[in-house]
């Protein structure tokens, strides 16, 4: 059995992997902390914590950000992450492993970014707080010898931000009826969270990968228009979808092949399965929904 801490568990991302985890009790003993019994931040409290528990895996999804709690210091978002990051780095001497989940804005997202590969990464160096965050600790996780980048650029699924977070957002407009709209229209790669827990999963029995960083993505695009037609289709409504400017945001796709090929292939959720998925949840939950916050955030 093997000892599995999981930071932000709380979280969108780590909220899933916890219960993906939790249901292989024979396979893993979960740790997941909340904030106050494991500040990240604080040097000294994450050593002890690590000497303490002596842990085969880490699961690193804790994120400082301000996106949804807004008593965040938004100023804060490189420093502290960057501190959170280094905190576990500097002691990898005292677990197996490190899983950190970096973002495809490590290759600049003030340009396009097409089908691209890992051999990519350092073109570009970006400019704002979170891509110049992400982009720093992955030269780190390079030159680790333990740490591994599972790299994302769009994941979906149940527990995320549904106010902003653009599938769950129209997923919970189409159940309250109302139009769906898009600032402009934009390719993406969004990955179903049940594909990237079973990745994970799949990426945690490989004794020794072969590279410290992988594209985390499904390698087939989909632009914001047709997840939209997709949302009316699946719920048999004909809501009026609006696109508020014209042309094509900067592309947002990765190349899957790195990750395809370390594990030997892997069997992607049809879209159209995952988006339906996704909706018949919130169906479920519409009590929940509230229509200001699906509005105005």
């Amino acid at each position: 059995m093997k000892k599995v801490l999981i930071t932000g568990a709380s979280g969108f991302v780590g909220r899933n992997v916890k219960e993906y985890l939790e249901k292989k009790s024979e396979e893993f003993l979960i740790y997941a902390p909340s904030s106050k019994e494991l500040n990240c931040i604080e040097e000294t409290e994450v050593k002890t914590y690590l000497e303490t528990h002596h842990f085969d895996i880490i699961l690193h999804f804790a994120v400082y950000g301000d996106g949804i709690d807004k008593s965040k210091d938004g100023t804060k978002i490189l420093e502290y992450n960057l501190r959170i990051f280094l905190n576990f780095a500097k002691c990898s001497n005292l677990y197996g492993k490190m899983i950190y989940t970096g973002s495809g804005a490590e290759f600049d997202k003030r340009y396009p970014i097409i089908d691209v590969k890992e051999t990519e990464f350092g073109n570009r160096v970006p400019v704002d707080q979170y891509g110049l965050m992400k982009y720093t600790v992955n030269q780190i996780i390079e030159q680790s010898s333990n740490i591994y980048n599972l790299r994302l650029f769009g994941i979906f699924g149940p527990y995320e931000y549904w106010p902003t977070k653009f599938i769950s957002n129209i997923c919970c407009k189409t159940i309250k009826n109302l139009p769906l709209s898009i600032y402009r229209n934009v390719y993406f790669d969004y990955l179903w969270i049940e594909d990237f827990c079973e990745m994970l999963y799949r990426f945690l029995k490989i004794e020794k990968p072969k590279y410290h960083s992988y594209n985390a993505v499904h390698g087939d695009k989909i632009d914001l228009l047709s997840i939209c037609n997709k949302l009316n289709e699946i719920s048999g409504k004909h809501l009026p979808i609006y696109v508020c400017n014209e042309g094509m945001g900067n592309e947002y796709t990765a190349s899957s092949q790195r990750i395809v090929d370390e594990l030997g292939g892997f069997q992607y959720t049809d879209k159209t399965e995952a988006i339906r998925k996704l909706y018949e949840w919130y169906c479920e939950r519409e009590d929940t929904i509230g229509v200001s916050k699906l509005l105005y955030g």
